[in-house]
């Protein structure tokens, strides 16, 4: 049985959940050991409020945490090392960055990430090279983020969407007739994520607002936006009533099977070009129609005018009106690009496909 050593930020960090941490809970014929950089208490703190001193404590318990993991694993010699996006970030330093490239040496090494983690310096330049030269397995979610990495490691990346094991839905009737009963009365739109992703959705609450406002003089249905994240959204509406959720893992199922569109918008900016487009694939494992930016990876996801709607924002937002409106008072488009959602689901971002890719790479 292989000795598995993970390294991530734990359970409260969605990326480190939604990347490898499901999979690896379910991989029994092999010995995994997650090595933790932060506590989910230390993490919820940095997330929520990332004061000048919270980023400090921060950053130092990665530091002692990782010299305790990788005194660890230099006694274990793991057969496998997992590293998720980066281990280190912002303290790869002696005596870790000699620890750390001990490990990498005398293990087989797999660097996974779905983020631009270089262009968002979540990883340092130290870090990047170790990993560059010592991996021997790399997953992504996309080409361009294979092209940020140097011709070498271009040879050995390979592309794994990221899902969500949690969501699929099991009575894919019963969840549709509950949505088409309330569809009649109110739209409810749903945005989920973290808070470095609310300046995407302030950018078209305006266009959702004038949407609202459309929709309520067209068919006399209420609509609101359900925001779950970390930190509220706050903005004003005239039309649009916004209700914001704290984020927990186990309060998005519910909230996406009560929801009718699921949307992603993204500003033209570098940045967006290294999103994985995850909200999309979560709406999608519920059958939940999405409208999102035609930026990015967002029309890898999206087939357009078939399980939602790409808009071109790049100019402006009107287009999010538009297709608001295409979803809210059209039921039978509504069940088709509900019914395609689940359908492309299951062909293209499979929790059990990652579950068997990962279990392949872990075991074999």
């Amino acid at each position: 049985m292989k000795k598995i050593s993970v390294y991530t930020r734990g359970f409260t960090h969605a990326a480190s959940y939604y990347r490898i941490l499901q999979y690896t809970e379910k991989i029994k014929d092999a010995k995994v050991t997650n090595r933790f950089t932060v506590t989910d208490k230390m993490f919820r703190k940095y997330s929520n409020s990332p004061t000048l001193i919270c980023k400090i404590q921060y950053h130092l318990m990665i530091f002692f945490r990782n010299l305790r993991n990788f005194a660890a694993d230099m006694i274990a010699k793991p057969d496998i090392v997992v590293i998720s996006r980066a281990a280190v970030p912002k303290v790869c330093v002696f005596p870790i960055n000699l620890m750390y490239e001990h490990i990498l040496k005398n293990s087989k090494v797999i660097w996974d990430f779905d983020d631009d983690i270089f262009g968002i310096n979540e990883i340092t330049k130290a870090e990047a090279r170790l990993l560059q030269k010592h991996s021997d397995r790399i997953i992504v979610t996309s080409e361009y983020l294979k092209n940020k990495l140097i011709p070498r490691c271009k040879e050995i990346t390979a592309f794994l969407p990221t899902t969500d094991g949690d969501l699929p839905v099991k009575d894919k009737d019963t969840v549709n007739r509950e949505r088409e009963a309330s569809y009649g009365e109110k739209v409810n739109i749903l945005w989920v994520g973290s808070s470095s992703g609310l300046k995407h959705i302030r950018n078209v609450v305006p266009a959702l607002d004038k949407a609202a406002k459309a929709v309520k003089e067209k068919t006399g249905k209420t609509v609101t936006l359900t925001v779950i994240c970390n930190l509220p959204l706050e903005s004003e509406t005239k039309h649009l009533k916004i209700e914001n959720i704290l984020w927990a893992r186990d309060i998005v199922p519910a909230e996406m099977l009560k929801a009718h569109i699921g949307i992603m918008p993204l500003l033209n900016i570098k940045r967006s070009l290294g999103k994985g487009g995850f909200k999309l694939v979560q709406y999608m494992a519920t059958g939940l129609p999405s409208i999102a930016s035609d930026v990015g990876f967002n029309s890898n996801v999206v087939v357009n005018n078939e399980t939602g709607i790409l808009v071109d924002d790049k100019e402006d937002t009107e287009g999010w009106a538009d297709a608001v409106m295409q979803l809210s008072v059209d039921i039978d488009k509504w069940k088709n690009f509900s019914r395609a959602s689940m359908e492309k689901w299951e062909e293209n971002f499979s929790f059990d496909r990652n579950l068997e890719a990962w279990h392949k790479m872990l075991t074999e």
